[in-house]
């Protein structure tokens, strides 16, 4: 038995996501790639890191290490529990697309082993934010993973001022990791191409593994994501603190506000609601 989301919907969901030729499939990946061979044969890395760096300097250390947190591996797991109970698709799609993520990171990072901009430049020289990180600049871990979030949010069916807000987000949280000095606009731009295409693959691959639709595994995911989220913000909280200076309030405001919006969907998917749930 699976889960389906409300059946009033139904018209809505007969197609939950935009079609293959749609602009929001592969507009971003494919401007994005494009940016990044043309940098590479202009040579203009570093050149650009030291504009951007410096320019984005003025708009303060506490803007971009908020937008930075957005892109923690361990906290972009919050913005799956709204989803509970709602949208099955979508947190299967967000659970294959975190596997596919963590391969493609650091598969690369394996493989290329690029020295990061604390490693290759001179100190003072550009502005730093939080610990001096050596290794593994390429791909950006945390534009990947917000990327896999906006890449998710804009192949489904919704609003597009919606897509174009997390989008816009998912842009400044690129851009946070090259203000803060510790990735160079080719590792951003690879992870913008990279994550996007993840999501793509997550989507596709969710259309014909449909295990994770059955009702008993959407009723584990609801048990087992809340209380990790719960451990994610309490791990960024007791020990990144030197990496994230400030931000405890933006780590329990997303906690509560997540959980909270979760808990209407999760009471469906329980069956606390009184309603059925449509199986199929």
């Amino acid at each position: 038995m699976t889960i389906t989301t409300d059946p009033e919907k139904s018209d809505f969901l007969s197609y939950p996501t935009v079609g293959s030729s749609s602009p929001w499939r592969w507009a971003v990946p494919l401007f994005s790639a494009l940016a990044l061979a043309v940098l590479l044969l202009r040579g203009d890395n570093v050149a650009l890191f030291y504009f951007m760096n410096r320019i984005m300097s003025y708009a303060g250390d506490g803007l971009w290490t908020h937008l930075s947190l957005l892109g923690d591996g361990k906290l972009v797991i919050l913005f799956v529990l709204p989803f509970l109970g709602r949208r099955p698709d979508v947190v299967w799609q967000f659970l294959l697309a975190t596997l596919l993520a963590g391969l493609f990171v650091y598969g690369m990072k394996e493989l290329f082993s690029t020295l990061r901009p604390p490693a290759a430049l001179l100190a003072g020289s550009f502005h730093l934010i939080g610990p001096d990180l050596q290794n593994n600049a390429f791909p950006s871990g945390h534009t990947t993973a917000f990327f896999v979030i906006a890449g998710l949010v804009c192949l489904q069916r919704i609003n597009a001022w919606l897509k174009f807000l997390v989008l816009l987000l998912a842009i400044l949280v690129g851009f946070s990791r090259i203000a803060s000095g510790v990735h160079w606009p080719l590792d951003v731009l690879g992870a913008a191409t990279g994550g996007w295409i993840v999501a793509i693959l997550a989507v596709w691959l969710a259309q014909y593994m449909q295990i994770g639709l059955d009702i008993w595994v959407q009723r584990a995911f609801a048990l087992i994501l809340p209380a990790f989220s719960v451990w994610a913000v309490w791990t960024l909280w007791q020990n990144y603190d030197n990496v994230y200076p400030g931000t405890d309030l933006m780590k329990v405001l997303l906690l509560v506000t997540c959980l909270a919006l979760s808990v209407p969907g999760q009471m469906r998917l329980f069956n606390l609601t009184g309603k059925a749930i449509d199986p199929s």
